[in-house]
């Protein structure tokens, strides 16, 4: 009998009433093969370098092919050998950083002031201009840069193509509503303007006068709960929202009206945060998988989004007590053809990829808890289980020779675990071992839980009892 193995990250409030769990595991359908959806094993991680202490704030890849990356309370220009140029200075070394470029300039705000690389140069320097106030996030539409003032409704703009030029004058107030404006996006060639409780959407007018204007009906009951979670990705802006009723629930724009695209299980987890400022999202697109990467604050595990599959798993390091912590990536950016995140402990980043079966050296720890298995509470026996999986995947020395998979069972609806047992995927070339569970015992309830930290290859195409 073939049972349910492939599956989002679902676990409910009540363990037995749904305990489903992936974690760095996710969901890949196939219209066309025998079994419709198999899972694969999230990207490993490699070290491509190191800049600075740490740890990384933000990266950014401007247009011109130069990439960057903040570390600590340093600027670095990163190479494609993995080392870093130090161009630049900041007050703090600590804090979430947005970055933007105007084509000529790179402008980095730390949450405080904002700080212009001027590419011809390599000039670095902090606005000083005194027309200009504190500033929370910045982005770039239409020659100019934009920042929204703290504490406050209002957005600046600067002087066209010059970041380190601002006019006291040129300012507006998003008036939809009289909640703080929190954060300001270029997403789709428009103005963004998330607010705690409201958002609106402006557009370049051209008026002489100010050239930003609210599109009509472009208004939204919707805020965000933390600015840096917004990200524009498969043609939409995503970020995790909140209104006057609540927060956490993670949205994405149809035009001008948020869909939610979260779950329950995934909401639980974000309302359980206790400092929203210091969540953070990241997009990056691999094998035609769009994911949208929430972490930070004080999330037990990383949460990503699939918009391809429409379907939420987790993803987390497994430290050296055994114990899931958020991934180590905590930023992303694409350059020298490589997916680069930043490590959120240290200076270090990381080159990501689906063809990396560890973390840099350290196990990567791939987990599916399954749905529960009933027949009305009758007592079954459950005699053999057997796990499709792609084997004969042994490495030639080292760890990962002899390549195991584990099992854990709960008759008590995922509250209590057995301990482990463990079958063979195969020494490399192995490709007919069939990967078998017996003797599983009688329950009126079973819950199966399998887990593979060996650095190969991971690829689990179904599950059957027998």
């Amino acid at each position: 009998m073939k049972i349910q193995l492939a599956g989002p990250s679902y676990q409910q409030r009540s363990l037995p009433f749904d305990a489903q769990r992936s974690v760095n595991l996710f969901p890949v359908p196939d219209d066309y093969g025998s079994d419709k959806v198999s899972l694969y094993s999230a990207p490993g991680l490699k070290l491509f370098g190191t800049v600075g202490t740490g740890p990384i704030r933000g990266e950014f890849t401007a247009a011109n092919g130069r990439a960057f990356a903040v570390s600590g309370a340093k600027l670095y220009e990163l190479n494609g050998d993995g080392t870093g140029t130090d161009r630049g200075t900041f007050d703090f070394n600590t804090g979430i950083v947005s970055i933007e470029e105007n084509g000529f300039q790179l402008a980095i705000c730390d949450g405080q002031s904002i700080y212009i690389l001027t590419y011809a140069t390599n000039a670095f320097a902090k606005v000083t201009d005194p027309d200009l106030p504190k500033i929370s996030t910045i982005t770039f539409l239409d020659g100019y840069f934009i920042g929204n003032k703290s504490n406050s409704g209002q957005f600046y703009i600067s002087a066209l193509y010059d970041g380190l030029s601002w006019n006291a004058l040129d300012f507006a107030t998003a008036e939809s509503s009289p909640d703080d404006l929190l954060r300001v996006y270029n997403a789709l060639g428009q103005l963004w303007l998330l607010g705690k409780y409201t958002s609106e959407v402006y557009t370049n007018t051209g008026a002489s006068s100010f050239p930003f204007e609210r599109i009509s009906g472009a208004k939204m009951e919707v805020g965000i709960m933390s600015p840096h979670t917004a990200v524009s990705i498969d043609n939409s802006l995503v970020w995790v929202g909140q209104d006057r009723n609540g927060v956490g629930i993670v949205y994405r724009a149809n035009g001008f009206t948020p869909k939610r695209i979260s779950t329950t299980p995934i909401e639980i987890k974000l309302q359980a945060v206790t400092d929203y400022t210091q969540l953070r999202a990241y997009t990056y697109q691999e094998d035609g998988h769009f994911f949208y990467v929430i972490t930070g604050g004080s999330l037990e595990t990383s949460l990503v989004f699939d918009l391809t599959t429409q379907l939420w798993h987790e993803r987390a390091y497994l430290n050296e007590m055994g114990l899931f912590e958020q991934h180590l990536g905590c930023c992303y950016t694409f350059a020298f053809n490589k997916h680069l995140v930043g490590s959120r402990v240290d200076g270090k980043l990381y080159e990501q990829s689906l063809d990396f079966y560890s973390d840099d050296g350290m196990p990567l720890c791939r987990e599916r808890t399954y749905t529960h298995q009933l027949d009305e509470l009758k007592r079954i026996r459950y005699n053999t289980l057997v796990i499709g999986c792609e084997t004969g995947v042994g490495l030639q020395s080292g760890q990962g020779v002899d390549p195991v998979i584990m099992l854990q069972l709960s008759r008590d609806g995922a509250r209590t675990w057995s301990n482990w047992f463990t079958a063979s995927l195969g020494k490399v070339g192995q490709y007919l071992t069939k990967v078998s569970f017996r003797r599983l015992g009688i329950a009126q309830q079973m819950t199966f839980k399998i887990r593979i930290t060996d650095p190969v290859k991971v690829t689990i195409t179904g599950s059957w009892l027998e």
